[in-house]
């Protein structure tokens, strides 16, 4: 099933139904589910072909969205929040027991709409693993076909994925 950037209340659903999508981002196509399902999360590891141990990009609608994943917010974290969001920036974020986790506030009106409906998604490329990521809806279905439960047209993305950057002890390190 293909959808357009239009269909916002259909996307929701589905996704709050627990079906995963390819969705336009403001860097590539990705592949979401709702970040709370883990379930989905290995099942999208499967289909992309990767190891479930490589973490996933959460999305999120706003930097508020960081107090409910533990995210503990000093002045130094508030300012590079501030300077590299919304936009294509992922940035890791250390949490308790050593754990960490990654989050981007993208600035695509259609995503962040979804988010608000459905609730924070898990993001990965759309692509199998060590392929090209998808640049247009067609080449997503050509690599997926149905093991994804639907997908949504946002043109052609030939953007760069996001850069990604660790906080960590007062320090901003890029990874990517």
């Amino acid at each position: 099933m293909v959808l357009s950037v239009n269909d916002i209340d259909t996307i929701s659903l589905l996704l709050s139904e627990g079906k995963i999508g390819v969705l336009p981002t403001d860097t590539i196509y990705g592949i979401h589910c709702l970040e709370n399902r883990k379930d989905l999360i290995d099942k999208i590891s499967c289909i992309k072909g990767r190891e479930k141990s490589i973490p996933m990009i959460t999305m999120i609608c706003s930097n508020k969205d960081l107090m409910n994943f533990g995210v503990k917010l000093g002045e130094f974290e508030d300012k590079i929040i501030s300077e590299y969001w919304p936009g294509p920036n992922t940035l890791i974020f250390d949490l308790e027991h050593n754990v960490t986790k990654s989050f981007r506030l993208p600035n695509n009106h259609f995503l962040l709409s979804v988010i608000k409906k459905s609730g924070s998604l898990v993001s990965t490329s759309a692509n199998p693993h060590g392929m090209s990521p998808s640049t247009n809806i067609n080449q997503a279905i050509r690599y997926f076909g149905k093991k994804v439960d639907f997908y949504v047209d946002g043109g052609e993305l030939d953007n760069p994925p996001s850069s990604i950057y660790k906080l960590s002890n007062n320090k901003l390190v890029k990874i990517r």
